[in-house]
């Protein structure tokens, strides 16, 4: 059986596709709609830090809680829906942002949790590249659905924010039915003692901490997710200024030279990886490898080319490069997080993807920082460079480490 005859799983994905639309449509609205309210960089970084906050607050307890938990009834039911009601006000639209925010630390675990308990081992590969897919795809698909509704209904100045953010909620409750349909899925749950409730979820999170820190086949992968979360949005921040000063042309062509290549190297990624009969750990070095190198032939070409003149061969180069690095990204992330779920007790899934999501979350940041300062005194391909070489050099330093990938010993229960 293959994994598109699974309903269980595309019930799951369905669901994936309408959330992750409807929140991407609805984050780029509140930010277009945020700057049109204050015009203000400051009120747009507190917008962002509503968004990561939760991550910190809720978002190692909620493991704990989605480990307890049936989990189709914590995926995120969406709050998108007051964002039409008010969304006039900064205060309130930051307010819902937050909330929408926390009630996702639930969802994200629940949602990587699952896979394994719905797929055939054999199938957890192609269901998380799936999902990687869609994670990037929708991100797209949602900020070309936001531009044309909120145009079709007045602009910002009109109805167009609230019936951006209406569409968003009938998304997600669409999402929301396909979850409902999913049937009842064995699930192991944590031993229970006798304790209060606060006692107990401290007890599960120091569990699942004392596990990481002692099995490389959690800590590894995690510390690969949240590398990668680091380069993606360092990059992403990067060909804003790349694609104006070097490619020149406006920022929106960012999608275009960055997003749409990156999607056609995940689709040819998750081809090639299917017929690489290879360990994990030496597919995801080459994946790194392959990432690293991507990163510094962007920097290189530019600084090279641009005085040339060779425009055309630059712009080539450029999506050649994140093609590529689609490719290893499908290489190291969909690895990382098969062998996640490989490796984890079915007790502990939620609270291993919590970790992973907070420490995602917890360099999410750096980027945003990191390029705004460097960016004003050095030249942006000198920063594709470093990072490149950066890449690189810690690649390399993690090689010895990375065969305690190569094991396949899976501790997840087949799916019900």
């Amino acid at each position: 059986m293959t994994i598109l005859t699974n309903t269980q799983f595309l019930k799951l994905w369905g669901n994936q596709i309408f959330l992750q639309i409807s929140f991407n449509m609805t984050n780029f609205t509140a930010l277009l709609l945020i700057d049109h309210l204050t015009a203000s960089r400051f009120a747009l970084a507190t917008f962002y830090a509503a968004m990561t906050l939760p991550a910190f607050l809720v978002g190692l307890f909620a493991g704990a809680i989605v480990d307890l938990t049936d989990r189709k009834r914590l995926m995120l039911t969406g709050l998108f829906a007051s964002y039409a009601l008010l969304s006039g006000n900064y205060l309130a639209l930051l307010a819902v942002a937050f909330a929408t925010a926390s009630v996702a630390q639930f969802f994200i675990p629940a949602e990587a949790a699952t896979i394994p308990l719905i797929v055939r081992p054999h199938q957890l590969q192609r269901a998380n590249a799936l999902f990687l897919f869609t994670e990037l795809g929708s991100v797209l698909i949602g900020y070309a659905l936001a531009g044309p509704l909120i145009q079709a209904f007045g602009g910002l100045e009109g109805n167009g924010a609230p019936a951006t953010f209406a569409v968003a909620s009938v998304l997600t409750a669409l999402g929301f039915l396909l979850r409902l349909s999913l049937r009842d899925i064995r699930q192991e749950k944590p031993v229970i003692l006798e304790e209060r409730a606060f006692r107990r979820t401290l007890r599960l999170t120091k569990e699942v901490l004392v596990e990481a820190r002692h099995n490389p086949r959690i800590s590894l992968p995690i510390i690969l997710l949240t590398a990668m979360e680091f380069s993606i949005g360092m990059l992403a921040i990067l060909f804003i200024s790349y694609v104006r000063d070097y490619l020149h042309l406006p920022t929106t062509s960012a999608s275009y030279y960055l997003i749409v290549p990156v999607i056609g190297g995940l689709l040819l990624g998750l081809f090639l990886m299917n017929r690489l009969h290879r360990p994990r750990g030496a597919v995801i070095f080459l994946g790194s490898v392959s990432f690293a190198f991507s990163v510094l032939f962007i920097g290189l070409s530019a600084a090279l080319l641009s005085h040339f003149s060779a425009l055309v061969l630059l712009r080539l180069f450029t999506i050649l490069a994140a093609i590529t690095s689609g490719i290893a990204a499908v290489f190291i992330q969909v690895n990382a997080q098969t062998i996640l779920q490989e490796s984890s007790r079915n007790s502990m899934l939620g609270r291993t993807f919590s970790l992973a999501a907070i420490a995602s979350s917890a360099v999410a940041p750096i980027p945003v920082l990191a390029v705004s300062l460097l960016t004003e005194k050095i030249d942006v391909t000198v920063i594709f460079i470093i990072l490149g070489i950066f890449l690189l050099i810690s690649t390399l330093a993690l090689r010895p480490f990375l065969s305690y990938l190569h094991e396949n010993t899976s501790l997840a229960i087949k799916p019900s």
